[in-house]
């Protein structure tokens, strides 16, 4: 009896190891056939950061136009009224809120000004980076795996999980949860162990508004 459980055990792993794979390379690709139809985008966003003993927290407006053009604006949160752009040659400029923000400084990609708690940089908080960073885990040797559908915010969402180690990142487990109806990412979770570093929420979002290229510069 024991031998027969083995072997239905193992017989299971070799069954469900490929179905996961499959399952997790349809929603990616489901993601990016979405991606591909989408100009533009304006959304609000919260990110939630922690570095150790420090932690972040702020609201923002988002807005994105292909090629990789962004506006952020802080609404909540340290260093409220600020703006951050990138316009299509890549230049970053940047103005502080209230009085002493009416004029804007061009910003270099070193500056810790254009970077989160973390070191990650505002322009990369669109769904086309964070889709190009759950392709690039394969790889990696990262593992997927399609975990139970979950309602977040309300919105029925399939759960993508991705874990492994990078030496680049602490980062061990990187989790996304998709709108099953429309195909966008509205939530995405980053663990170092079972400590959250990273939450990033997106939500009232518009695509295809026909965003005009004046709106990223300042």
């Amino acid at each position: 009896m024991r031998k027969i459980t083995a072997v239905l055990a193992v017989s299971f792993m070799v069954v469900t190891i490929p179905v996961q794979a499959q399952q997790a390379e349809e929603i990616l690709k489901g993601l990016k056939a979405k991606w591909d139809q989408v100009q533009d985008y304006h959304c609000m966003m919260r990110s939630r950061n922690r570095l150790g003993d420090k932690k972040d927290e702020k609201k923002t407006e988002f807005w994105f136009k292909r090629p990789h053009q962004v506006r952020m604006l802080v609404t909540e949160g340290e260093k409220k009224g600020s703006t951050l752009t990138r316009d299509a040659n890549g230049k970053i400029k940047g103005k502080t809120g209230g009085l002493l923000g009416v004029v804007s400084v061009t910003l270099g990609e070193d500056d810790e000004r254009i970077t989160n708690l973390r070191g990650r940089k505002f322009y990369l908080a669109d769904w086309g980076s964070v889709l190009k960073e759950f392709f690039e885990g394969s790889k990696k040797d990262w593992k997927y795996q399609v975990l139970p559908d979950e309602n977040f915010n309300n919105v029925a969402c399939t759960v993508l999980e991705m874990t492994g180690k990078d030496t680049h990142s602490a980062v061990t487990r990187d989790v996304i949860y998709v709108d099953k109806e429309n195909n966008l990412i509205l939530c995405r979770k980053q663990f170092e162990g079972n400590t959250l570093v990273n939450e990033v929420v997106w939500w009232d979002i518009q695509l295809n508004t026909g965003l005009g290229d004046d709106l990223f510069t300042l």
